[in-house]
């Protein structure tokens, strides 16, 4: 039994409904099993959101911290003031094609 619960009222296509319901019926399923169903279903589905999101932040992490070592080992002869005047151009070269 569901605590703390909330009503919804959605709109699904006829197919979905009629597709839905007849895997409920084959599975058993007895009254409240669509609402477990569509709750599982939503839990899954943010699960699999966060997973993704986690990953592609891990995976941009990874691809800065990559390109910052090539950065490094590519500019670690340079003096520190074209460095840096490097950076300032980069940085407002972005800035303008944002």
């Amino acid at each position: 039994m569901m605590e703390d619960t909330v009503r919804w009222s959605l709109k699904v296509s006829r197919e979905t409904d009629d597709a839905l319901r007849t895997y409920l019926g084959q599975a058993g399923a007895r009254k409240g099993d669509l609402s477990h169903f569509v709750q599982e279903a939503v839990k899954a589905k943010l699960g699999m959101a966060r997973k993704r999101a986690g990953t592609a932040r891990s995976a941009a992490r990874a691809d800065l911290a990559e390109a910052l070592a090539q950065i490094r080992a590519k500019t670690r002869s340079l003096p520190k003031a074209r460095f840096e005047k490097l950076v300032a151009e980069a940085v407002a070269y972005a800035r303008r094609h944002r």
